[in-house]
């Protein structure tokens, strides 16, 4: 006789609902009708099932919608926590944040801890689990989920996304119709899906003008101010005539420290060395110079994303395409300029 023990999904199927709809009911998260709520209750005391976090010790307060974020140092991250803040409050939902600071395996603990506790649902931004992690987390428990800025393939887990490849094209594009054919990448966290797209559309970008970019130009390192800052010295580092005369960052806080880097070493942007950010956060514009940078546009990812998870929290349906693509357009201001004609080679 096998001795393991029922799951959220064999409730639901004996109850005849979904998973998120069972989850609903055990949790006393979303109100749901009074014959469902009688049906999976039946099931669930039938099958004998428990509650993971009634295995695992005390349970968080049902009505709790998870905001799992990368980095919560990073300003690219409260316009969108306000507004999926504000939109789950409307539906009677309060918000738990959760701060992975960049960290595969932090991530994945707190994605598997958030699996054993009753949230309603679950919102990640920025993961940096490879997808089978994420889909395998995500069908652990069958809670409710949203990921903003990775595509995943998956029926059940809609997508909101940034065309990274086509925005960092257009930022090289615009870099080079200034002349530029120096220009360099700091990577942030290279090894992640979106900076490779974002490498992918510099990359697409200078091979069609019959140029590459130089593995020494395209530094990976943490993706903050300091972690900029350094990455920038180390290149300027190589002097003059072997420096880079634009750079592209994997986000406007790698952009920030690349200001100071360059003001440090006494060039002047964008005379010298033009740079580009991404994300727009609120203090790109009041940067020295302004920044120019590829905008995201988070208050409407945030309202997305909280959208999508309470229709899916109502079973409601979601588009079928699995992923919805937001505007992603370049702004610019006074960090980019022509190249100087006066560089030495």
């Amino acid at each position: 006789m096998s001795t393991s023990r029922p799951n959220l999904g064999q409730v639901a199927r004996q109850a005849g609902v979904s998973p998120a709809t069972a989850s609903r009911v055990l949790n006393n998260t979303t109100p749901v009708s009074a014959g469902i709520r009688s049906r999976v209750l039946s099931a669930a005391a039938d099958l004998g099932y428990l509650p993971p976090a009634g295995r695992s010790g005390p349970a968080i307060t049902s009505g709790l919608i998870a905001f799992v974020i990368s980095d919560i140092l990073n300003p690219f991250f409260p316009e969108m926590v306000r507004a999926v803040e504000e939109d789950a409050a409307a539906a009677g939902l309060g918000l738990l944040l959760c701060n992975t600071g960049e960290d595969k395996e932090h991530e994945q603990r707190t994605l598997r801890l958030l699996a054993e506790r009753p949230v309603a649902g679950i919102i990640v931004c920025a993961s940096r689990l490879n997808s089978a992690d994420l889909v395998a987390l995500h069908e652990r428990r069958q809670t409710p989920m949203v990921v903003i800025n990775r595509r995943l393939d998956h029926p059940t887990i809609p997508n909101i996304i940034v065309d990274f490849e086509s925005a960092t094209y257009r930022a090289t594009r615009h870099l080079l119709d200034l002349n530029h054919s120096a220009i360099a990448y700091l990577a942030g966290a290279g090894n992640s899906d979106a900076s490779r797209a974002r490498r992918r559309g510099i990359e697409l970008a200078l091979g069609q003008a019959g140029l590459s970019l130089r593995p020494e130009w395209c530094p990976t390192t943490f993706p903050n101010v300091e972690g900029g800052f350094q990455a920038m010295s180390a290149l300027l580092a190589q002097g003059s005539g072997t420096r880079p005369t634009a750079v592209l960052a994997y986000n406007d806080v790698l952009a920030l420290g690349a200001l100071h880097a360059i003001r440090i070493y006494h060039l002047r942007v964008p005379d010298d060395i033009s740079v580009v950010g991404f994300d727009d956060i609120a203090m790109a514009v009041h940067a020295n110079p302004p920044l120019t940078t590829i905008a995201q546009p988070k208050q409407r990812m945030g309202q997305l994303a909280i959208q999508l998870l309470l229709q899916m929290l109502r079973d409601e349906p979601v588009p079928g395409e699995g992923y919805t693509l937001v505007d992603s357009p370049l702004i610019v201001r006074q960090s980019t300029a022509p190249a100087n004609p006066t560089r030495p080679d």
